[in-house]
C-alpha cells in the first residue's frame, strides 16, 4: 500500500496545471483547517472562510480555523525556506513545539482556558509545564517521559532513508505521538499537522488532497483504530515493546486507506468528463450563474480553463461560442462571480477562480459533517 500511494499521487499532479493546482490548494488550507477542527468538535461554515483571511480579522471559532490555515501555510513555507532540514529533524522537539505554537497563537483567552483553572500556553510540551493529563481512559505518560518519548521516536523514526520506510514511519508516529500526548491541550490538531508535513516533506504531501477529512470521514473508526494501537502488547508475538505491534499495524494499514481515498476523492472531482458533466450541471441550474444571466454553454470555456490553468481571452471567447459583445459580457459576469480571475482588466492571460461556493459544487461533499 505504500508503494502505490507516490504513483497514485504522481497521476493526480500530472493531470492537473499548474495555476489550477496552485488555487485547489488554498481550497485544501482551508479544507484541511475545516476537518481538523470539526473532528475536535468545533464547526466553522467554511463559506465564512477566505483561503487568505487574517488571523486578526476572525472571530469566534473562526479564529481557530483562520490560525490553522495560517499556521499550514507558515510551516509549508518554513520547509521550503529551509532546505537543509533533515528527515531527522521532523520529529524533533523544536519542529513539534513551533508546530504547536503556531496553531495556537494569537487564539483568544476562551479557547486556551483549560478549564481547570490553568490556561494553555502554546509551544510549551508537558515536561515544562510539569502537568499529567487524562483524556477519555487514557491516561497520558507521566510529564517527566515526554521529552524521553520523543527523543527516542527522533531517533527510531528519523533514521529511515527510502521514502516507502520514511511513509510508515509517518504514519506510526500519528499514534506513537498521540499515544504520548505532548501538550495539555491541542494534541489532535498538532498531530494531524505533523504528519502533513511530514508528508509534504516527502512529496506525498500534496496541496491537492486533504488527510484531515478522510479522518473525519472516518472519524469513529479512527478513534478506535487510536485506542486500539494504545493497547498493551499481546503476548509474546506481538512486537517488542510495551504497546501492541499489531494495534500499530492496523492502524498504519487504515492511515494508508484514507490517504488512497483522499487522493481518489480529488482525482475523480478533476476526471475530465465528472469535470465536464458536473460543470453543465453547475452553470445551468446554480443561482450564481443563473442570476448573472450566464448560458450553459459557458460550462465549456469553464472546463478549458480547469483543465489547461491558463487561457487566453481570445480563446476564452471563442469556448463561450457567443457573438463578440455578448462573450465580452459574459467574461465580465464570470469575472465577477469568481469562477474566473484575470490578473488586470486588460490581460491577456485568464486563470480559473474557486471561491469557496463553486468550489463545494465542483468537489461534492468537500465540506460536510460525515457523522
Amino acid at each position: 500500500m505504500a508503494d502505490e500511494l507516490p504513483y497514485q499521487l504522481g497521476r493526480l499532479e500530472g493531470a492537473i496545471p499548474a495555476e489550477t493546482a496552485k488555487r485547489v490548494g488554498h481550497l485544501m488550507r482551508l479544507t484541511n483547517s475545516y476537518y481538523s477542527n470539526l473532528i475536535e468538535g468545533q464547526f466553522t461554515e467554511p463559506a465564512t472562510l477566505a483561503p487568505r483571511v487574517k488571523v486578526r480579522e476572525a472571530k469566534d471559532l473562526r479564529l481557530l480555523a483562520v490560525t490553522h490555515i495560517v499556521a499550514q501555510e507558515t510551516l509549508e513555507r518554513y520547509l521550503r525556506r529551509f532546505g537543509d532540514t533533515t528527515w531527522k529533524d521532523m520529529f524533533s522537539r523544536d519542529l513539534v513545539s513551533m508546530a504547536h505554537k503556531r496553531l495556537f497563537s494569537g487564539s483568544s483567552d476562551k479557547d486556551l482556558d483549560l478549564g481547570n483553572g490553568r490556561v494553555l500556553v502554546p509551544g510549551q510540551l508537558r515536561d515544562e509545564s510539569q502537568q499529567n493529563v487524562f483524556v477519555g481512559d487514557h491516561a497520558a505518560p507521566g510529564w517527566e517521559s515526554v521529552g524521553p518519548m520523543i527523543n527516542r521516536m527522533q531517533e527510531a523514526y528519523g533514521m529511515a532513508q527510502d521514502p516507502r520506510t520514511r511513509l510508515l514511519n509517518a504514519l506510526a508516529y500519528h499514534h506513537r505521538l498521540a499515544f504520548t500526548h505532548p501538550f495539555e491541550d491541542g494534541n489532535g490538531r498538532l498531530i494531524r499537522m505533523m504528519t502533513h508535513l511530514q508528508l509534504v516533506k516527502i512529496g506525498l504531501g500534496s496541496p491537492l488532497w486533504s488527510i484531515s477529512r478522510g479522518l473525519a470521514k472516518r472519524q469513529d473508526e479512527y478513534y478506535a483504530r487510536l485506542r486500539a494501537a494504545d493497547q498493551p502488547r499481546r503476548g509474546d508475538l506481538d512486537g517488542r515493546g510495551q504497546l501492541s505491534q499489531s494495534g500499530l499495524v492496523d492502524f498504519v494499514r487504515f492511515m494508508l486507506e484514507v490517504c488512497k481515498d483522499q487522493i481518489a476523492y480529488t482525482a475523480d472531482a478533476m476526471s475530465v468528463h465528472t469535470l465536464r458533466d458536473r460543470l453543465e450541471r453547475i452553470v445551468r441550474f446554480d443561482p450564481h450563474f443563473v442570476e448573472a444571466g450566464i448560458k450553459p454553454g459557458a460550462a465549456r470555456a469553464l472546463h478549458l480553463l480547469l483543465i489547461q490553468g491558463e487561457v487566453t481571452r481570445a480563446d476564452f471567447k471563442i469556448y463561450l461560442g457567443l457573438p463578440d459583445r455578448a462573450s465580452i459580457e459574459h467574461l465580465k459576469a464570470l469575472i465577477n462571480i469568481g469562477v474566473v480571475e484575470a490578473p488586470s482588466p486588460k490581460s491577456r492571460e485568464l486563470h480559473p477562480g474557486l471561491p469557496i461556493w463553486f468550489a463545494q459544487l465542483v468537489f461534492p461533499d468537500l465540506h460536510r459533517r460525515f457523522t
